[in-house]
């Protein structure tokens, strides 16, 4: 590829090149990968760039760096293999659209006598977090997230406007045991209609999420994460 140093984006295209390597099969965990200078020429980019890639994945767990020797695969416990699944982040790349989180509530929540958070007891304290996904100045999706607090308290803060999925799963120690997931197609509601700037004629998706993990009593995580149709595509629809 021709080189575009000053891409803001470039740097991803470096990343994902390297997890590619990885998914691969042919570097497993703890082997050395290829050296900075072997990225920047088989890539056509510059330093900056490799290191910038490099450095976001050393922060995501998934390579570490010995002094003096180089960049190696780190081992990730097997139940990462569900981020894929898991992560909306993911979601919105898979059909191409970079996206950054706005953070619109952080704070304690109780529990509705009537709702959608049924599986816990009315009154009961959790944590909620809301998040807008943008796109530079367009909305893309409104999530609400609710953690029991014991959850939430494990979670990285500096980091809550990244990946969640990934920092569930790098920092809670206790594997997840299950995950029950809705899909649904419906009508927006007034304030969907006001926060996607779409008309009533177009549909919006809602996927409905409820975590478990072992050792841990019950439902430990809710998530409702609201898109507009378009945003998808309609052969998403059926």
């Amino acid at each position: 590829m021709a080189k575009r140093e000053n891409a803001p984006t470039l740097y991803i295209y470096v990343k994902e090149y390297i997890m590619k390597l990885i998914i691969s099969g042919n570097y497993p965990a703890h082997s050395q990968l290829p050296t900075e200078y072997e990225l920047m020429e088989t890539l056509d980019v510059g330093r900056a760039t490799v290191r910038a890639a490099l450095a976001q994945l050393e922060n995501e767990g998934t390579i570490y760096k010995r002094q003096g020797v180089g960049t190696f695969v780190s081992e990730r416990s097997k139940h990462y293999g569900l981020e894929p699944l898991l992560s909306l982040n993911f979601m919105l790349k898979h059909v191409g659209m970079q996206n950054n989180n706005e953070i619109a509530e952080n704070g304690d929540f109780i529990v509705p006598a009537d709702g959608f958070l049924d599986r816990w007891e009315p009154g009961k304290k959790v944590h909620r977090l809301v998040r807008i996904r943008k796109s530079e100045n367009t909305v893309l999706g409104y999530e609400d997230n609710y953690y029991l607090p014991e959850i939430f308290e494990k979670l990285d803060e500096n980091t809550l406007s990244e990946s969640l999925a990934h920092n569930l799963l790098t920092n809670v120690e206790n594997p997840i045991c299950k995950f029950e997931q809705t899909v649904l197609v419906r009508d927006p509601s007034e304030k969907e209609l006001a926060l996607f700037e779409i008309d009533s004629t177009e549909k919006v998706v809602e996927l409905q999420r409820w975590m478990y993990f072992e050792g841990i009593p019950g439902a430990a995580n809710f998530v409702s994460f609201v898109i507009p149709s378009h945003i998808l595509e309609f052969p998403f629809l059926g």
